[in-house]
């Protein structure tokens, strides 16, 4: 009986291992479309830059591909309720764009993904 608990909890310790390698050999690495998109920047680097020039709180981030380039999307929401959209380049770190969010746009993505969900 002792034997099999030790084979379970072996097992288990295997299983956690290789899906917390699994989850670190994809960091930096999302799949979108026909190929990986590799940032150079995380996630992390992105938003610090993206909040140097434009303060507030991060509604959403993501990685996206947009003329083959890969560029992190960040929105922030300011102390005064408007939402801003910036561009991060995720290779060089550069800022690419940004733009005000009307608020009917940003409900209706709110409510989209509540459908979705």
């Amino acid at each position: 009986m002792k034997r099999s608990h030790y084979m379970i909890i072996a097992m288990l310790i295997c299983g956690v291992a290789l899906t917390w390698g699994l989850a670190l050999s994809s960091e930096g690495t999302h799949e979108h479309g026909k190929g990986l998109l590799t940032a150079k920047l995380s996630m992390e680097e992105a938003i610090a830059t993206a909040k140097t020039q434009f303060p507030g709180q991060v509604l959403e981030a993501e990685l996206e591909r947009e003329d083959g380039q890969a560029i992190y999307e960040i929105e922030i929401a300011n102390t005064a309720g408007a939402v801003t959209e910036v561009k991060v380049d995720a290779q060089s770190g550069e800022v690419l764009s940004s733009e005000i969010e009307d608020d009917d746009d940003h409900e209706q993505e709110k409510s989209e993904k509540k459908d979705r969900d």
